[in-house]
């Protein structure tokens, strides 16, 4: 009877120091000097500061989706008058105006853009302090961070043979900046070799301008990526990206064992205007490469050259591309050219059964590709494969069959389709009513798009910007 009376007098006396330990970390969170209940100052009838711009801590969320910016309280503070702009644009945008009452804020975050903090400090009145006279300022963005900066002017052929990447293979995305507005030439072949390298321009509305000449190409068996890049390629007699005769050994039968070469990470295209391209955006030669994403996003490529001799804008001769995805983009030419969309020499039940392939269209423009062929060319019918067509402007395009073009021609309830909300247009006349053979083709409109390839006007009807049709920015 005495145990259980000390046991229960024990955990009564544990059960009280919890409380009180609780009402000590509550307390200790609110020395803030803004309850003044809970906490009093001892800075009176001083003239307060703002926080020093190099005490602020700016730090993205793990999925980039947020930042948090945190700041080291002033004391005899009663709170912060806060600003943040995205100025990526010509006109900043407000992102939060407020007044905090602690030291942080969280607050929304885009990839590849420019912010501005503004943080003034607000005294507690009551004990005669005054708001700091000024407000500090602090930049950042949501770029990847800078691995070198190509002076204006530059060969990038002669940049990167004086300048060459690391030996260390760590894997990491090297990013080389280029002057926003700046003028670049590639002489000759830029090998990337198994680097991961992204070419940008720092300036979201200030693109850097590239002008490949003949016998110039970026070779790699790694990741790559441009963005914010003006690309000039009359002279261009490669592609702009050729993958690598001699990849390494290390990035061979990842999956399967039938000798293909992965590229795991992606190849990305953004936010890139490329003009008079007669080759190939991305081509392979015999070497069987597995190429696992390719994103084409934000881009206006226009063919020329000898487009209509060469073979497809997307040109991989003995392998695939697991997922290939084009989006809010627009890919034309002036005349019918005969260019396929893309080629696929392989195809991935070559690595394994359940490999899957997905082909992705939406919200983009397409003008005068592959006149008289199908669309794209590959092995068709599989049941891994998937198609996606979605809120798109399809003009002079493949067969008069678009849809089944994409699957080679085949009329094949096989692949996975989601065809929807498109325009189909063939020589100035509707042809929804042709794309027959798979299980649905959704909404569709019958209306003129209106545009007009060899003008290079691009604006579509207003039926088709109320569908949210085509490449958006074309609709101002």
């Amino acid at each position: 009877m005495l145990m259980k009376q000390i046991r229960k007098k024990t955990y009564l006396q544990l059960g009280l120091l919890t409380m009180m330990a609780g009402a000590v970390m509550l307390s200790s969170c609110a020395t803030d000097s803004y309850d003044e209940e809970t906490f009093v100052s001892t800075v009176k009838n001083q003239q307060l500061l703002s926080p020093l711009a190099d005490s602020i801590l700016v730090q993205g969320s793990s999925d980039g989706s947020q930042t948090t910016i945190t700041w080291p309280a002033v004391m005899g503070a009663r709170g912060y008058d806060v600003k943040i702009y995205d100025i990526t644009s010509e006109t900043p945008v407000v992102l939060v105006d407020s007044i905090i009452d602690g030291c942080s804020v969280t607050t929304k975050r885009a990839e590849d853009c420019n912010y501005r903090l503004s943080i003034r400090t607000l005294a507690n009145t009551s004990n005669g302090n005054k708001d700091a006279e000024t407000t500090t300022e602090k930049f950042f963005n949501s770029f990847s961070p800078t691995f070198r900066v190509v002076p204006d002017g530059s060969d990038l052929y002669q940049y990167f043979q004086e300048n060459p990447l690391p030996e260390d293979p760590s894997g990491e995305e090297l990013c080389f900046d280029l002057a926003p507005g700046g003028n670049y030439t590639v002489s000759k072949t830029v090998d990337f070799g198994g680097k991961r390298v992204t070419l940008r321009s720092t300036s979201k509305t200030n693109y850097a301008n590239i002008t490949m000449q003949q016998g110039s190409t970026f070779t790699t068996f790694a990741a790559f990526g441009m963005k914010y890049i003006n690309i000039e390629a009359s002279d261009l007699n490669h592609s702009i990206l050729t993958m690598s005769e001699e990849p390494d050994d290390s990035i061979k039968n990842l999956i399967g064992t039938n000798n293909y070469y992965f590229v795991m990470e992606p190849i990305v295209f953004q936010n890139c205007n490329i003009q008079n391209l007669g080759t190939s955006l991305i081509s392979t030669n015999s070497t069987k490469y597995n190429l696992r994403t390719l994103t084409i996003n934000n881009c206006f490529i226009e063919l020329g050259g000898n487009a209509v001799n060469s073979s497809a804008f997307v040109y991989i001769k003995a392998g695939y591309v697991t997922d290939f995805t084009f989006k809010n983009s627009t890919l034309s030419s002036p005349t019918k050219s005969e260019k396929f969309f893309v080629h696929h020499g392989g195809r991935p039940k070559d690595v394994a059964e359940t490999e899957l392939r997905y082909t992705t269209i939406t919200n983009s423009t397409l003008a005068n590709i592959a006149w008289n062929k199908n669309f794209c060319d590959y092995h068709n019918g599989q049941t891994t494969y998937n198609y996606t067509l979605l809120n798109s402007i399809i003009v002079n395009c493949g067969k008069i069959n678009f849809v089944t073009g994409l699957n080679k021609g085949q009329s094949s309830n096989n692949p996975k389709w989601n065809i929807n909300n498109n325009t189909y247009w063939r020589d100035g006349a509707d042809v929804s009513a042709s794309q027959t053979g798979v299980p649905s083709i959704g909404e569709f409109l019958t209306e003129d798009p209106g545009i007009d390839p060899e003008n290079h006007s691009f604006t579509p009807s207003a039926a088709q910007i109320a569908a949210g049709q085509g490449d958006p920015r074309w609709y101002e």
